[in-house]
Formats: C-alpha cells, sequence, structure tokens
C-alpha cells in the first residue's frame, strides 16, 4: 500500500481531488516546490486562507508562489486591497 502524501492531501483539502493529466501535473509540481521549501499541512492552509483573503480566484500554483509571503503575513499581519474592500463590504 502507498505512503500518504501529507502534502498532496493537504491540497486535496483545499482544492479537492484531480481529475485530469493536466491537473495531476499542476499538482505535482505544486507538491514538489511545497516538498523543497518543507512546508507542513499547516502553513499550507496558512497560505490558502492568504490567497483566499487575497484573490477572488486561484490556483494550488498561488499557494506555492505566495507561500513564503502567507507565512511571513501571518505573523505580520497585512491589509490587503482586496481584504478591504471585503471588510467594508462585510463579507469578513
Amino acid at each position: 500500500m502507498k505512503e500518504r502524501d501529507e502534502i498532496w492531501d493537504a491540497l486535496d483539502l483545499h482544492f479537492g481531488p484531480v481529475r485530469t493529466k493536466g491537473e495531476r501535473g499542476r499538482r505535482n509540481v505544486a507538491v514538489k516546490e511545497l516538498r523543497d521549501a518543507g512546508a507542513t499541512p499547516e502553513e499550507i492552509r496558512i497560505a490558502y486562507e492568504w490567497c483566499k483573503k487575497s484573490f477572488t480566484v486561484f490556483t494550488e500554483m498561488a499557494v506555492v508562489q505566495h507561500f513564503g509571503r502567507a507565512q511571513h503575513e501571518a505573523v505580520v499581519p497585512l491589509e490587503t486591497p482586496l481584504s478591504l474592500v471585503r471588510k467594508m463590504a462585510g463579507d469578513e
């Protein structure tokens, strides 16, 4: 039996399962980069939440591309233009 991949599972949790070859390829790239960064499922959650506050639509590659910034801002929060608009609209 194949061992579970906690990084893949964390992305599955946030983005859902992959269904096509293209989705699997992009997910594999994201998993490799996050693994190289030493990411934990909790850090992936933090990056996912950061992206959710910053963008209306995003993929797992956005989580990868903004991973370090999200970890930093989890310690030093920063208001983004989108989060300010959402706050004014009462969505947060």
